[in-house]
This record gives C-alpha cells, sequence and structure tokens, in this order.
C-alpha cells in the first residue's frame, strides 16, 4: 500500500492580486488538512477517509483511475501511521 502523498492543498480564494511587475495572479489559500491518495481502500484509516470523495480529484493514477481520498489533521498524524516514508 504506497500512499500518493499531495501534503497541502492551495485553492484560489477569488481574489486577483498584482505583482511588483504589474502581473496578475490569483491568490490562494491552503484548505484544512494533509492531503494524502491511496489506490485502494485503507480500512485501517478509514477515521480519516473523505466523505463524499472528491468529484474531480486533485491527482489521478495512470489511465485517469481516480484514488480514494484521505485527510489527516497534519503531516505529524500521518507519518504516525507511515514512520518509514520519507
Amino acid at each position: 500500500m504506497q500512499p500518493d502523498v499531495i501534503g497541502t492543498i492551495h485553492k484560489p480564494t477569488g481574489v486577483t492580486l498584482t505583482d511588483a511587475d504589474g502581473f496578475e495572479y490569483p491568490e490562494m489559500k491552503a484548505i484544512e488538512g494533509f492531503h494524502v491518495n491511496f489506490q485502494q481502500e485503507v480500512p485501517e484509516l478509514s477515521e480519516f477517509k473523505v466523505e463524499p470523495q472528491p468529484e474531480t480529484p486533485y491527482r489521478v493514477y495512470a489511465g485517469g483511475i481516480k484514488p480514494l481520498a484521505y485527510k489527516f489533521p497534519d503531516e505529524v498524524t500521518f507519518r504516525e501511521y507511515f514512520e518509514d516514508m520519507t
């Protein structure tokens, strides 16, 4: 069971900012949690499974296969389950 670690996901706030050169760009804000995908259900992590699952996941597997999304409160909590991950 190899997780696809996303980590922090940022989403646009709807506000447009302008940099020092006059280029506009969207303001981004981190959404809550530390995000990780798996190819299959992980029963021991059921408390972290995102419900409902995203209609449009942040990332998909090869061939467009949708992952199962899990959200941990933070990276430390995730690492408690996957201590050997780097």
